[in-house]
């Protein structure tokens, strides 16, 4: 795939690279992609989210917080892990 990009935008990866943040434009260019796909994951699971409030279907807080704990937990020995 050739990519046409915005001349700030050009700039701003090629700046990227040459401080050392990125190996390549490539990976800076990936990167954005992911960061992107993640915002868009994230925006259909809070559409989820609505939906089900929408429907009546809700936890209380308890439950939320023993969730929210539990998947911190998750995160945090995949990343002692790493």
């Amino acid at each position: 795939m050739n990519l046409n990009l915005p001349s700030d935008i050009n700039a701003f990866v090629k700046a990227l690279v040459s401080e050392g943040r990125f190996d390549s434009e490539e990976a800076a260019i990936i990167e954005g992609v992911r960061m992107l796909m993640g915002r868009e994951q994230l925006k259909a699971e809070i559409q989820v989210g609505i939906d089900q409030l929408d429907n009546g279907q809700h936890l209380d807080e308890e439950t939320v917080f023993a969730e929210v704990n539990a998947e911190i937990d998750k995160v945090e020995s995949t990343q002692q892990g790493s």
